[in-house]
Parts: C-alpha cells; structure tokens; sequence
C-alpha cells in the first residue's frame, strides 16, 4: 500500500444495531438535554481483511476477522449533554458536554491492538439578537483544552516520510488531535 492511500474492501456481512434517546426540558428561560446514542457495529463473516500497517497483520497484509468484531472507527457510546440560559429574550448563553467511548483503531478489524481512549470535552456558546434579522454570536470549542484524539489508524513507521524526520519509530499508530481550546465570534443575517 503506497503512504497516505487507504484500502477500502467490501465484506460479505456487518451488522449495525443501536439505540437513540434523548430527552429535554424547556420553560421560557432555560433548555436542559441530554441525548444518549449506542452503536453496536460488527462483523457477521470469518475471513481475511487487508490491514498491511496492522503490527499484527500476516506476511501479505492480512488480518482475520470473525464474527462478532467490532468495526473500527465507531465508538459504542456517545452522550451529549447541555443547557441553554436566556438572560433577557435577545441574549442567550449555554454550555454543553460531549463524551464519546473508546474505538477500535481503523485498520485493526480483528480488535486485536489497544484500542483509541474515551474523550470528554465541554463547549461554550452565546448570542445576541441585535434585530429580528441580525444576531452576533460567539463558541469556544474545547472550553479546557483537553488533549485527546478524535481518529486513529496505522501507517508505516520505516516509510519515506517517517525517514525524513531525525527521530527512528517503532509505533504503527497515528492518530488526529483534537481541536485545541479555539474561540470564534460572528454574525448572521436573515434576508
């Protein structure tokens, strides 16, 4: 497999069952919600997956996946939680906190390395209805700049651009960073 290029193959059978719920309450000063989602998303077939950058991929690049193995990249629970305050009826604050489980690294469809870690983070957001059709707004992602990962999958560690860098790696993994602490601040316009 050439670096940055991924392998996508169809599978003779997944299976992808869950369950939804949410529930909120509301009075004419605040909204309180919290939403809760499971995803239970496996493998229904025994057989060979291509996985070349998988440490425990064969001697061709394959790994063997049974039944019953979660698929990667789809954590099994998520759960978001908020409330929204009205200080007058123009200017609104809320805050809410998103927690999303462990996932099996992309790649690793026979679960067999440790998987990505759970992650936590809290958000801010306000807004000023200035006229019916003119609002100012303002977010801040990742209120205590949590460091944690959103994504992870397997490359080469002895690939041409793992030799540019001065430092030798042993690790398969890669992961994507979370978006650091980041204020936005706009407006929008109804026409």
């Amino acid at each position: 497999m050439l670096q940055g290029r991924g392998v996508f193959q169809n599978v003779p059978a997944t299976r992808r069952q869950g369950l939804e719920a949410g529930a909120q309450y509301q009075t004419g000063q605040y909204l309180v919600y919290a939403n809760y989602a499971f995803i239970d998303a496996t493998y229904q077939f025994s057989g060979k997956l291509a996985s070349p950058n998988n440490p425990f991929a064969d001697a061709d690049g394959n790994i063997f996946v049974i039944p019953g193995k979660q698929i990667p990249g789809i954590p099994r629970h998520q759960i978001k939680g908020g409330v929204d305050y009205w200080i007058t009826p123009e200017f609104k604050l809320g805050t809410d906190v998103i927690w999303v489980s462990s996932q099996w690294f992309v790649g690793d469809d026979a679960n067999q390395n440790p998987k990505l870690a759970d992650y936590w983070v809290a958000n801010l957001h306000g807004s000023y209805q200035l006229t019916k059709e003119l609002q100012i707004y303002g977010v801040i992602n990742n209120l205590f700049n949590r460091k944690f990962a959103t994504f992870g999958t397997f490359f080469d560690p002895q690939s041409t651009v793992a030799n540019a860098i001065p430092n030798v790696l042993f690790d398969h993994r890669t992961v994507t960073p979370a978006q650091p602490l980041s204020v936005y601040v706009g407006m929008r316009a109804k026409l």
